[in-house]
């Protein structure tokens, strides 16, 4: 497995990490540095009706990077997420709802462990 810039890691995170509000963990910038790709999901504040498609989505896309080795994280949460997982055979990742960007650096690292 060479040539991949995210080392074969991927982060799913939730929307509300990727734009946070003043003050809030920045997690892509965190994910970045340390060498994680990032999916994000859904809105929370997205209907279910939109949602719904997305995660399943993300759910497929999931399975792909599972089978081709990737290692997976779960920052933050999304309400149908476990579920659409689930339609793939999957399980949710080993998450986090960081606090504070070292929080979430040190969780990566140990996930990225094994």
């Amino acid at each position: 497995m060479e040539g991949d810039l995210r080392s074969f890691r991927v982060a799913l995170v939730a929307s509300e990490l990727v734009n946070p509000e003043a003050g809030g963990v920045d997690a892509l910038a965190v994910i970045e540095q340390e060498g994680w790709g990032a999916m994000q999901l859904p809105a929370a504040d997205y209907p279910d009706e939109v949602a719904a498609p997305l995660l399943d989505q993300v759910a497929e896309q999931t399975e792909e990077f599972v089978r081709h080795g990737y290692t997976l994280a779960l920052v933050g949460s999304r309400e149908g997420l476990e579920q659409a997982l689930e339609r793939y055979g999957l399980a949710v990742p080993p998450a986090i709802e960081p606090d504070a960007a070292d929080q979430l650096r040190a969780f990566l690292a140990e996930v990225a462990a094994g």
